[in-house]
């Protein structure tokens, strides 16, 4: 009889150790409160990549700063060169050539150029030249496409980075190009004013910028990465030229530069059609696309850089409880957008109010999809109002852009995964300024109409196969009382679910955590949607997600094979109640024989 009971106890003991033991492929939900900024530790942050701003200030990581230089000061005659002399602009002193010169750190430059107190005095006379206009800020501005008048710049880009070989100082991260117009941003105000003085046409001005841009190209030579065009695409102001114009910015890029846009704090607006990025509309359904084959995006050696200070600064006004999204949603937008360098302000980007958000950003620049430590998605539906009166281009639901997305996308797929927009309605961010549109934050699935499902699709050179140690992160709205999991395939091909989360209705954003020892991402779940993974609604309410991320928790460790016996294989819900049964029944053997 003894023997029997300690059978019994044996068999108890093992069915209760056993079981959560094989369910261990997946652990979780781990709950937080808010969003999830977590870095893994492996991560490393990008080579050619940073914070930069006029000055440094290390404790929030902005550690290039600006090397800034108006052409009067070192061309103050005609091929006469100095570097002792100092200059004053816009009420900013700028300190001789030789003393910024004289700095061991890194430093990205400005040369002004195009205006009538930067440039040279001798300049107006020698090149018979006077004043187009003035800019938003009352400078005013010699035209540059003026053929003397370039002529004078390109010999003086030609001495500094040429003769003198600055462009080869491992110092110089970049430089702004061409150095023209307000903040040596090359917008098109005083373009189109002077073209529409004068008639000068979009055939001239093409003519000159395809071969200005060149000219610096070819000084610059094998550093022609360095040089960071500061137009953009589809430019404002030249509504009357032909749509070449719209395309100057990746023209420029075309021939080896760099790019950079200067507001990405109005992050819908303006920002969608951008082939100067690789970023571009998929017109067939309103989802962004982005080209990594791109010669920008694909090599690492370039600049691609955006500006995000302005909240409450630059005439903005963003009130206190819209600072942290819109801090939040710009930066994610310059992160969609490929960008490498990014322009903060340590007291006006809320550097150290939002320390983890910033982090996980400086982490993030400048990776692409082989190198990334994650892959993210924050489900949206968001106005780009450039585009209400644009007839170039249309998309079902224009103007609304669905998603921002990097390694990860959502799509809406026949047969229950469509979705519909978030409870939350974003409108008025920036007071005074509509430019930004309504954005509708984070997607419900809809049951009223059968579809309890949100598909996700991991990219394939960010992770494809069995991968070990991952997480997958889903921020959602405590909104109404229901509940939801995560569908995915285990390491050994079967389709397994994960634990639920509840959700309640406290009205707060939380973040669930789950750990993956391993799992595949093989677009494989799902007939007919074919998705690596999928959020099932399993409650009789909507479920609201806003965020979704993949985390590598360990440097990419991957197999194409489906069933990659290397792994660490644990069997799937379906293994395990088969074992339990199986015991259960050993158990109850025991127990008749008792």
């Amino acid at each position: 009889m003894k023997y029997f009971i300690f059978i019994f106890i044996f068999i108890f003991i093992f069915i209760t150790i056993s079981i959560p033991f094989i369910n261990g492929a997946v652990s979780g939900p781990d709950l937080k409160s808010g969003d999830d900024w977590t870095v893994p530790n492996w991560a490393t942050i990008t080579t050619n990549s940073g914070f930069f701003s006029e000055e440094r200030t290390a404790n929030v990581n902005i550690n290039v700063g600006v090397f800034d230089i108006a052409w009067k000061q070192i061309n103050p005659s005609k091929d006469v060169y100095t570097f002792t002399t100092s200059a004053t602009v816009k009420d900013m002193t700028f300190g001789s050539f030789n003393s910024q010169n004289s700095t061991t750190k890194q430093f990205w430059m400005r040369i002004w150029n195009s205006g009538v107190n930067w440039a040279p005095t001798w300049i107006r006379s020698f090149c018979n030249v006077a004043s187009i206009g003035e800019d938003y800020d009352g400078d005013a501005h010699l035209p540059i496409w003026n053929s003397c008048v370039w002529a004078e710049i390109k010999k003086m880009y030609s001495h500094i980075f040429l003769d003198l070989n600055m462009r080869a100082d491992p110092r110089l991260k970049f430089i702004y190009v061409p150095g023209a117009f307000n903040w040596c941003e090359f917008d098109f105000t005083e373009i189109g004013n002077y073209s529409t003085s004068t008639g000068y046409s979009y055939t001239s001005f093409n003519t000159w910028f395809q071969q200005a841009m060149q000219d610096l190209v070819d000084i610059f030579g094998p550093y022609s990465y360095k040089l960071v065009y500061t137009g953009e695409d589809y430019p404002f102001d030249v509504d009357s030229w032909p749509s070449g114009k719209n395309l100057l910015a990746r023209d420029a890029v075309s021939k080896g530069m760099g790019i950079r846009n200067g507001i990405t704090e109005i992050f819908n607006f303006h920002l969608s059609e951008i082939p100067a990025y690789g970023v571009t509309i998929d017109t067939t359904s309103g989802y962004l696309k982005f080209n990594k084959s791109w010669l920008l995006q694909a090599n690492p050696n370039r600049v691609i850089g955006t500006e995000n200070e302005c909240y409450n600064d630059c005439g903005f006004t963003v009130a206190s409880s819209n600072i942290y999204y819109a801090v939040k949603m710009s930066n994610l937008k310059a992160l969609q957008m490929g960008v490498n360098w990014l322009y903060l302000v340590a007291s006006s980007s809320y550097l150290s109010t939002y320390t983890d958000f910033y982090n996980w950003i400086r982490y993030s620049l400048g990776k692409q999809s082989s190198t990334a430590f994650d892959a993210w998605v924050t489900l949206r539906n968001a106005q780009d109002t450039f585009w209400i009166y644009q007839d170039s281009l249309n998309w079902p639901g224009k103007p609304y852009i669905k998603n921002l997305e990097t390694n990860l996308l959502q799509r809406d797929i026949k047969g229950g995964a469509y979705t519909k927009n978030g409870s939350v309605k974003k409108t008025n961010i920036y007071g005074g300024n509509n430019d930004l549109g309504i954005s509708y934050e984070g997607r419900q699935t809809d049951l009223a109409t059968g579809n309890n499902t949100m598909s996700f699709f991991v990219d394939d050179d960010f992770s494809f196969g069995t991968i070990s140690n991952v997480q997958i992160k889903v921020t959602y709205l405590d909104l109404q009382s229901t509940q939801w999991l995560i569908r995915y395939k285990d390491s050994n091909n079967i389709v397994s679910n994960t634990s639920s989360v509840t959700v309640a209705t406290t009205n707060t954003y939380y973040t669930a955590t789950f750990n993956f020892t391993s799992i595949q991402f093989t677009n494989s779940i799902s007939t007919g949607r074919n998705s690596d993974f999928e959020i099932i609604n399993t409650g009789s309410k909507d479920i609201e997600i806003l965020f979704v991320r993949v985390v590598k928790l360990s440097p990419t460790t991957t197999s194409s094979g489906i069933n990659d016996k290397s792994k660490l294989d644990i069997p799937n819900e379906s293994s395990i109640l088969s074992i339990s049964f199986i015991l259960i029944l050993i158990l109850l053997s025991s127990l008749i024989i008792i």
